[in-house]
């Protein structure tokens, strides 16, 4: 299931709550989500309204970040990108490597050889 979606404006809005608000009091909630130029990105799935944002906003952010658009047709194309972007950086780093259990272990033995902090 994709993380993300764009909405559309009518559909009603589920939130974690378990509000159901329809596409009127979605915009009452969100006015930026009235505006016919901002395509407005809310959570994939069922549970829709557990994330709300804004296509441009979120594509210049993820940009910045390092994200790469240049294959991007459409703006679904922008939501794959941004996820498997997200993706590959909770992914990334993994398993820690020698030179950083090695830095962990000098931080254990300094922090175990300070003196236990005294009452006043």
């Amino acid at each position: 299931m994709a993380r993300y979606a764009i909405w559309n404006k009518k559909d009603p809005v589920l939130t974690p709550i378990g509000e159901v608000l329809t596409a009127e009091k979605w915009i009452e909630r969100y006015p930026i989500a009235g505006l016919e130029s901002i395509r407005v990105v809310c959570a994939g799935g069922e549970i829709n309204g557990g994330f709300f944002g804004t296509l441009g906003q979120m594509k210049e952010m993820y940009a910045k970040a390092g994200c790469d658009f240049s294959a991007c047709v459409t703006d679904e194309d922008i939501l794959a990108a941004i996820e498997a972007f997200e993706d590959a950086q909770n992914t990334s780093g993994g398993e820690a490597t020698a030179e950083e259990r090695i830095a962990a272990a000098l931080e254990y033995q300094v922090m175990a050889s300070l003196p236990d902090a005294e009452e006043v």
